[in-house]
């Protein structure tokens, strides 16, 4: 008996997998959306990227119509978020369809000149006292 799927699986199996970061873009986005999210991934200037899930986002608070700042409450830390037109941003994050958020820096972007446009100006980690203390553990001595 033939196997009606043979051809489609054989090219599935030889297709390369790739786990390459794919390189940033050269223009400024506040903040980019998929069909199906699991994980926020937060882009900060000067610190490490997070990517909590979203099944641990508790609430968000954003200031209505106005759109200049939001705060992402997560069950272990909050996401103080401040800019300018974060309207869109924070519409896809209550739809969980954001995949990211990005805080702007100049190192790397042009500042955008479309005025409409969200640019997230400052993102500002709070890490719950718990977090910080087993951090403390964690880190080795000098």
């Amino acid at each position: 008996m033939s196997d009606p799927l043979a051809k489609y699986r054989s090219k599935a199996a030889s297709a390369p997998v790739s786990f390459e970061m794919p390189e940033g873009p050269d223009v400024y986005a506040a903040f980019a959306t998929k069909d199906r999210v699991e994980r926020l991934k937060i882009k900060c200037a000067n610190q490490p990227t997070r990517a909590p899930g979203y099944n641990n986002l508790m609430e968000i608070i954003y200031d209505g119509s106005i759109g200049t700042n939001f705060v992402l409450s997560f069950s272990w830390l909050m996401v103080l978020v401040r800019g300018k037109n974060l309207q869109p941003v924070i519409m896809a994050l209550l739809a969980s369809t954001a995949d990211y958020i990005q805080e702007f820096d100049p190192d790397v972007w042009d500042k955008p000149t479309d005025e409409k446009k969200p640019i997230i100006e400052s993102i500002e980690v709070v890490v719950h006292e718990k977090q910080m203390e087993i951090a403390k553990v964690e880190r080795p001595s000098l």
